[in-house]
């Protein structure tokens, strides 16, 4: 994952990005039951060429398999966002519902799409919802698996897209970690370059 991590660095850098960022993830799954599955999420994101800090968000998800190919989702996420130019703290608020389904699930490979509603109450901007579809395409059994994201957000009468690229590797029967990268559409028609990471734990229930 070394290589991996300088190769991508490299790649994020020398694109013609108006600001290099980054975004590391860090994920807890639990399975309390065999149909409920709950998360525990927390994400830091740098800015300015990953130099200062941008953004913290933190909050629980739940995910409830209602059928063996429709899955519930529904969480929450607390959002502190640096005020850009002067340097203040921004708190604001996310509450998400919606639902996942595999589309091709083999051995080998999984392909799955994820649809969510998201209502944002106290943003700078006000409070406004927000739809998107995702589709997230991964290599399955294999030392290191690649993945791939497209997905699609309108909200406010503006659409965007963002599309995600990289590796993920087990590191142990409960441990993964990826590292990718993310280009961004903005709502006001620049595009981001983001370095990735994430960690996650998974939670192994006993059958």
């Amino acid at each position: 994952m070394g290589r991996l991590g300088v190769i991508l660095l490299l790649f994020a850098t020398i694109l013609p990005a108006q600001d290099g960022e980054s975004l590391h993830q860090f994920n807890a799954f639990l399975k309390p039951t065999a149909k409920w599955t709950l998360q525990g999420h927390l994400r830091l994101r740098t800015h300015q060429n990953l130099s200062n800090f941008f953004q913290l968000r933190g909050g629980p998800l739940a995910f409830y398999a209602l059928k063996p190919r429709l899955t519930l989702i529904a969480g929450y996420y607390y959002i502190g966002q640096e005020v850009r130019f002067t340097g203040d703290l921004d708190a604001f608020h996310r509450g998400f519902g919606g639902f996942q389904t595999p589309l091709i699930k083999t051995p080998k490979m999984t392909l799955e799409s994820r649809t969510l509603v998201e209502r944002f109450v106290f943003a700078p901007s006000g409070n406004f919802t927000r739809a998107r579809q995702r589709l997230y395409w991964q290599r399955q059994a294999a030392p290191l698996m690649p993945y791939a994201s497209l997905e699609g957000l309108y909200a406010q009468q503006r659409g965007t897209f963002r599309l995600g690229l990289g590796l993920l590797r087990q590191l142990s029967p409960q441990l993964q970690m990826a590292m990718g990268y993310e280009l961004r559409h903005y709502t006001n028609g620049s595009l981001g370059h983001i370095l990735t990471t994430n960690l996650q734990f998974v939670q192994k229930r006993e059958n």
